[in-house]
């Protein structure tokens, strides 16, 4: 219709005085705008831009827009996979529909008088960034999810599909132009999602990767014959002693040898981005897993011995070290524990983020990211381990309270 209207007018413009001439000049500006509206898309350069900058809200939000836009766009996810297919109505995920969502811990629970120009702002970002798009079928408007959203932390996709109820059961027409491979489980998927949205950090799933020799490993190895040390059970506890046993007794204890491991490689400590368990606004966790690094680098050793309970609240001295860089980080009184621990808590509301709950939650997504080739973005720093961070007596009685506890 613009185009017909814009013919006529050149067809007149050639009778036309100089008036109507300018006239022509001026709408066809105007014309022009207005195309460029149509056009959601924005240049790539802006897209990667904005991009970078929600990435960098999700590590350290200022502020609640991009939540707000990450929700909306779960909400019309959520819609399209009611209807089992990759759009659904855009009635059914208006402005009103969802406003109760989007807002859900943010003043009060109660959209503001706003509520529905903040909500058009949103879908707006994921329109100009391709992530969204509307389309006319049938005399109706139908909103269409392109691709996922390739800035969120790891595990934050599967947190939001859990938290809204979101059953994954349609494939989003032409999302991506590479190779087709059939996925068979979520983590695998979920390596590919970021391998094509961040191929520099994160390697192709389908690649093939050395997987690394442990039993060669100096680590392993036995200090006495060319034999590499297992785990055992004695009548005083598990140990490392020598696999060629017993042509060689060479043993070391499970502190003195996982202590020079972490001396020789540093301990990590992960921070993840999630909601808080009470008022659902975005938070960040923050713990040392001595077991995600075994799993990550001694994968056998890992799978032998079990360190998942060391976490936030284990290690006096790395607690102190995390509580005095982080102010979210405290001595917080826990109901269910009846007592004081270390523990992260809502900057928001303050509530304890407990072990039991969300530092737990925190160690699956760490596991699931492990899986799926994600985890170096989960790493806020690794710590050198000498004896003023982490002495070998502390991880001596830590290490020891452990195997106690196993039995």
């Amino acid at each position: 219709m613009v185009l017909s209207v814009t013919v006529e007018f050149l067809k007149f413009s050639l009778h036309a005085p100089l008036s109507f001439i300018i006239i022509l000049i001026i709408y066809w500006k105007i014309l022009c705008v207005f195309v460029e509206k149509d056009n959601k898309m924005w240049p790539e350069q802006k897209i990667q831009n904005q991009k970078e900058y929600f990435a960098a809200q999700r590590k350290r939000p200022t502020g609640n827009l991009t939540e707000y836009v990450v929700r909306t766009y779960y909400c019309i996810y959520k819609g399209c996979s009611i209807y089992k297919s990759d759009s659904c109505p855009a009635r059914e995920v208006s402005n009103y529909k969802i406003k109760n969502i989007v807002y859900e811990g943010f003043y009060n629970n109660r959209p503001d008088h706003d509520y529905n120009s903040v909500i058009n702002d949103c879908k707006n970002y994921l329109m100009n960034m391709g992530y969204i798009h509307l389309e006319q079928r049938d005399g109706d408007e139908f909103i269409f999810i392109d691709k996922p959203l390739d800035f969120l932390n790891p595990g934050e996709h599967e947190t939001y599909l859990k938290k809204y109820n979101i059953q994954e059961t349609f494939e989003a027409q032409n999302q991506f132009d590479v190779d087709i491979h059939p996925v068979h489980n979520e983590n695998a998927l979920s390596a590919l999602l970021y391998h094509m949205a961040d191929p520099e950090h994160f390697p192709d799933p389908y690649e093939e990767i050395q997987a690394p020799d442990t039993d060669s490993s100096s680590f392993l190895s036995c200090d006495i014959c060319d034999g590499h040390y297992v785990i055992r059970h004695g009548k005083n506890g598990s140990f490392f002693g020598c696999s060629n046993y017993p042509r060689c007794k060479s043993t070391k204890t499970i502190a003195d040898q996982t202590y020079s491991w972490f001396a020789q490689h540093g301990l990590n400590i992960y921070e993840v981005e999630v909601p808080c368990w009470k008022c659902g606004k975005s938070i960040q966790l923050r713990s040392y897993f001595p077991q995600i690094d075994l799993s990550k680098d001694q994968p056998e050793l890992a799978r032998k011995l079990d360190l998942s309970i060391i976490r936030l609240g284990t290690i006096n001295t790395l607690d102190q070290y995390l509580s005095a860089k982080h102010k979210d980080i405290y001595m917080g009184y826990s109901k269910q524990f009846n007592g004081e621990y270390m523990a992260n808590h809502c900057p928001h509301c303050q509530s304890l983020q407990g072990t039991n709950r969300a530092v737990e939650s925190m160690y699956k997504l760490l596991i699931d990211a492990l899986k799926g080739y994600a985890l170096p973005a989960c790493i806020a720093e690794t710590l050198t381990v000498t004896e003023t961070s982490l002495s070998k007596r502390e991880w001596k009685d830590v290490i020891t309270k452990v195997l106690k506890y196993q039995g």
